[in-house]
């Protein structure tokens, strides 16, 4: 460390990387990923994560800055911190160079989870984004009861990432917005307390481990109340029903219709695709050839792929639709367990967090009064839309119509999104229509 520049006695209040002894992180990459007034947080990637995240603390010691890794539940390479010398306390986190978690992932549990912590650790939402990111930054999530044990790291993992996620400021407003709401059901009636949904392990006892909630509040009457959780603008129509192909065909029963399914797609459209994988691979163990070859698809004739992904998706509008036009029981199953999300032991409330208030969503109430009147249903394609489909529901006098719809949902390159998505594309409810 001869060559460290002095470090510096008056930093400004924005720390930055510059304000660090020179080659303290050697070759790493490094980006800062959080600051408040209280912490600011490093982030370096790392292929030798343990030993780089040691050398990265002894630079700092030689630097003479007192710099500690201290044991955090759930990482499974403790970060190094430093608490005197810097305007902020100082976190630095030793990440893969690659991998991790999704920001899809990470937004939606930055809207579950936070909640729950909130609540059980008694924070008031009426702070800003950086005191309540403040409060969830000193917790533990081994001492949190709202936290299943196996879902430790991942508690701990969304704490320390959730700065990384290009909507932090919004989906930490959103969470705020959904701890109103808890504090709001809890001053009708009392909360034992406020779990926090994460996997089917996750949910308390006595929930169905498919139950659509996302937290759940335990009252100390002993029951239970899921919670699906959703996030919008005052003007948005949040879809009630938000899936995919193949979790549809799952819940049905009918698992071997989306091998049926995969294998026409290959057949119709993959195989028209010069170097294409086999039947068997293209979306399996050859995935990554098929995606470099949708890529250059693309750049080559960006029309012959449109005209692909609209065929592959008509064929899978087709699939859906002609599975909800099987069988009516099955398909008045699904609708009251996954679209009214009816647990008869377990009610559920559907939340949308806008900014940070909540309101609760009531539409679907008509659709339930109606459903058991239903004598007769129709699935059908719209002849306007290539991703819009409808479900008629018919009783002896009546007809409301289901408006649905089937897409891609991914973004990233042409090879992951579309054609790249295969047969399991987004499928949503939207709204309902009354004839």
């Amino acid at each position: 460390m001869g060559s460290m520049l002095k470090f510096k006695e008056f930093l400004s209040e924005e720390v930055n990387l510059s304000d660090f002894p020179e080659g303290v992180f050697g070759d790493l990459p490094v980006e800062k990923k959080s600051e408040n007034s209280k912490t600011t947080v490093f982030v370096a990637r790392s292929s030798d994560r343990l030993t780089d995240r040691d050398e990265i603390a002894r630079n700092l010691l030689q630097a003479g800055l007192n710099a500690q890794v201290r044991e955090k539940s759930g990482q499974s390479v403790d970060p190094v911190h430093i608490d005197s010398g810097f305007d902020t306390k100082i976190i630095i986190l030793v990440k893969p160079r690659s991998g991790g978690m999704s920001e899809t992932t990470l937004n939606s549990s930055i809207t579950e989870l936070f909640p729950a912590i909130g609540w059980e650790t008694r924070y008031n939402p009426t702070g800003s984004v950086d005191d309540f990111y403040d409060h969830l930054l000193k917790q533990d999530p081994k001492n949190l009861k709202s936290v299943n044990p196996k879902d430790r790291k991942s508690a701990s993992d969304t704490i320390q990432k959730a700065s990384e996620s290009s909507k932090f400021n919004e989906k930490m407003t959103n969470a705020m917005g959904v701890l109103k709401y808890i504090k709001d059901e809890e001053s009708t009636k009392s909360i034992k307390m406020v779990h926090w949904g994460y996997r089917p392990h996750s949910k308390p006892k006595g929930v169905p481990k498919n139950h659509p909630g996302d937290i759940f509040l335990e009252f100390n009457d002993g029951t239970i109340l899921g919670v699906s959780l959703k996030a919008g603008g005052k003007k948005t129509k949040e879809p009630k029903l938000n899936t995919y192909v193949n979790p549809i065909f799952n819940s049905f029963g009918q698992s071997r219709m989306v091998k049926n399914l995969r294998e026409n797609l290959w057949d119709r459209v993959y195989s028209e695709i010069e170097g294409i994988p086999s039947k068997k691979a293209y979306d399996g163990s050859g995935k990554k050839q098929t995606s470099k070859l949708l890529v250059d698809l693309f750049k080559k004739d960006s029309k012959r792929y449109e005209r692909l992904y609209d065929e592959a998706l008509d064929i899978c509008r087709k699939a859906v639709i002609d599975l909800f036009n099987q069988n009516r029981d099955k398909t008045l199953d699904y609708i009251r367990s996954e679209i009214l999300r009816d647990a008869p032991e377990v009610p559920t409330k559907v939340i949308k967090a806008v900014k940070n208030e909540y309101e609760e969503i009531t539409a679907d109430d008509e659709l339930g009064v109606f459903l058991p009147l239903v004598r007769f249903i129709r699935a059908y394609p719209s002849t306007t839309s290539k991703q819009n489909w409808f479900i008629d529901l018919k009783s002896k006098d009546s007809t409301v119509t289901m408006e649905m719809s089937i897409r891609t949902n991914k973004g990233g390159s042409v090879g992951e999104r579309k054609l790249g998505q295969f047969f399991n594309l987004s499928v949503k409810y939207n709204s309902l229509k009354v004839k």
